[in-house]
């Protein structure tokens, strides 16, 4: 079986992460195709746990063969809504009971940092000009939707993970601002002479 086809569950053992994400959005919001269901994780999930297309199509074949999910009838384009199942309840009821696995922070711009001594000063300093702003529009919009999440929703789950999504771009602002006394030969201001 070559790499393209491997599946994220593994049928002799418990899901992972991306299976697990899946069958949670399934339970959550009901029936749906795959389309939906990968434009629902980007809403829903997108800023802390991504799906591919790909991941989406080729999990919802494996989860309906172990029976943790069921196709509806065929609609338009042939498109098929999946249910997930008593079974596929149970698993992820494991999945969440087994407590998570370790995190693997992975992030390019630390990967640009810690090779960045390659890099000119001035292009460094364009890199993390555009990263501060992508991540002031995102603290911006956890704030606006906590906000919003007090008032009107009260799901406490959600509102535990808005808050996370806060404190952490609250962190990343942290980071930016220590950066210069950090790496002060990519702050410093150039001289005339060079």
């Amino acid at each position: 079986m070559d790499e393209g086809t491997l599946s994220t569950v593994d049928s002799q053992g418990p899901l992972n992460s991306t299976a697990a994400a899946m069958l949670g959005l399934l339970a959550q919001i009901g029936p749906l195709n795959g389309n939906s269901l990968s434009r629902c994780a980007d809403v829903l999930i997108g800023d802390y746990w991504t799906l591919t297309r790909s991941q989406v199509y080729r999990e919802l074949q494996t989860l309906e063969e172990l029976e943790y999910i069921e196709a509806g009838p065929a609609g338009p384009r042939s498109s098929r809504d999946f249910s997930i199942t008593d079974r596929g309840t149970q698993a992820l009821r494991d999945w969440l009971n087994a407590g998570p696995a370790d995190e693997v922070i992975r992030m390019p711009i630390l990967l640009t940092i810690r090779f960045g001594a390659d890099i000119e000063p001035e292009r460094l300093r364009e890199i993390l000009g555009e990263f501060e702003v992508r991540h002031r529009t995102k603290r911006g919009f956890y704030v606006e939707l906590e906000a919003d999440m007090q008032t009107s929703r009260n799901d406490p789950f959600e509102i535990a993970t808005v808050r996370f999504g806060r404190l952490f771009e609250a962190a990343i602002n942290e980071w930016l601002t220590e950066l210069p006394s950090l790496l002060p030969s990519v702050f410093k201001e150039p001289t005339s002479e060079e």
